[in-house]
Parts: structure tokens; sequence; C-alpha cells
């Protein structure tokens, strides 16, 4: 159980679970004080992937993109948390993209922790890198709508190959993010680039 005090800081006591891997989530916690476990699995066996200490954080990724909780989270000390919201996110996110792509370096890491195997982590970072650095130009990059990005161009900046990166721009016109023709990809509107970091969300949360 925990108790509220004041700027949304949150208390909880040890051993508390703090939410359960495939509970809904909205927010986003940075621990004040404490240490806090993640666990993935169910029914008994489960494996623990990080203790978090003061300064870090977790939940993000069901505040980026509505996905269920990808690990179930556990105050191993009295811990004291603030709790973000998806308002507060977002007007970080309009100050610095790159909070963003932050965090999803450091999903990549925990990423690696866990019982995924070594060539699926690896096709995971790699469409990681590869749809991060698609938001960048047409996010950061102030692209105008419809943008379009070659895939030559993209393999290049995230280090995988063309076969890689057709393979990643493909699955996402299968989702509804963009069109694929004639080596290079095209956003068309605002409602694709949701469903773009939804699906960058999708390929770092392991199953």
């Amino acid at each position: 159980m925990t108790t509220q005090g004041p700027r949304d800081e949150f208390r909880v006591p040890k051993g508390a679970v703090i939410f359960r891997q495939g509970d809904a989530g909205h927010e986003m916690y940075v621990i004040s004080e404490g240490r806090v476990r993640l666990t993935i699995g169910t029914g008994g066996h489960e494996k623990e992937i990080n203790v978090l200490g003061a300064g870090e954080f977790f939940g993000e990724l069901s505040l980026l993109s509505d996905a269920p909780r990808s690990a179930t989270a556990t105050a191993l000390d009295d811990t004291v948390l603030l709790c973000i919201g998806r308002d507060v996110f977002t007007m970080l996110v309009q100050d610095d993209l790159d909070i963003v792509f932050r965090m999803f370096d450091i999903q990549g890491r925990r990423l690696s922790q866990t019982n995924v195997p070594l060539q699926e982590l690896s096709q995971r970072l790699t469409r990681v890198r590869i749809v991060a650095r698609a938001l960048r130009h047409v996010v950061i990059g102030g692209s105008q709508l419809p943008a379009t990005l070659s895939v030559d161009r993209l393999a290049s900046e995230a280090g995988g190959s063309a076969e890689s990166v057709r393979a990643t721009l493909g699955d996402l016109a299968a989702r509804g993010v963009g069109a694929l023709t004639d080596g290079e990809w095209q956003i068309q509107s605002r409602e694709q680039i949701d469903r773009l970091l939804d699906a960058l969300c999708s390929y770092a949360t392991p199953e």
C-alpha cells in the first residue's frame, strides 16, 4: 500500500508491490529514496532484471505507449517515489525529445539483462535504433509532413544493414506507420508519428 505526500510523492513500505507485470499504467516513477526491484515472469518463475536506486526511473514504457506493465516493481526498502503523469511528461518532451531517446538507451541496457535470446535481443535493439533515428528526423528535424527518408540513409545512421532497415520499415508499414516504396519510406500524418512511438515502445519491450 502506498501513501501520497506533497508534490506527487509516494511513500512505499519495504516489500510492497508497486505494480505487477501486465497491469495497466499511465505514469512513470522516479526514485527519491530507497530501492526498487524489477522482475519479469509469472507463476513463481520470476527473474530479476534490475535493482534501481535513488535518481533512477521505471515504468516509462506504459506512460509512453499505454502498453501493459512489462515487469513487476517491488520496494526493497522503505521507498519514496515521485510520480510523473502523461501531462507532465508531455511538457518535458516538448522541451527536449532527447529525453525519450535516453530512456530507450536505458531500456535497451535493461533488456540485455533479461532472458531474451541474444539474436532476438540484437534484432530488437537494431529496430529501436532505426525507429529512433526516423523519429529524430521527423520530429526533432522539423520535417514537414509528409516526410520522406531513404533506406540507405537510415541504414548508415542506425548502423544496420539496408536489409534490416527494409524489414523494420516493412513491419512499420504493416502496423499502419508510413509506406515503403522504391527504397524510400514516407510518413504522412501526425497520427502515424504517434503510432511510430508506439512501435518504438513495442520493439523495446520484452514479451
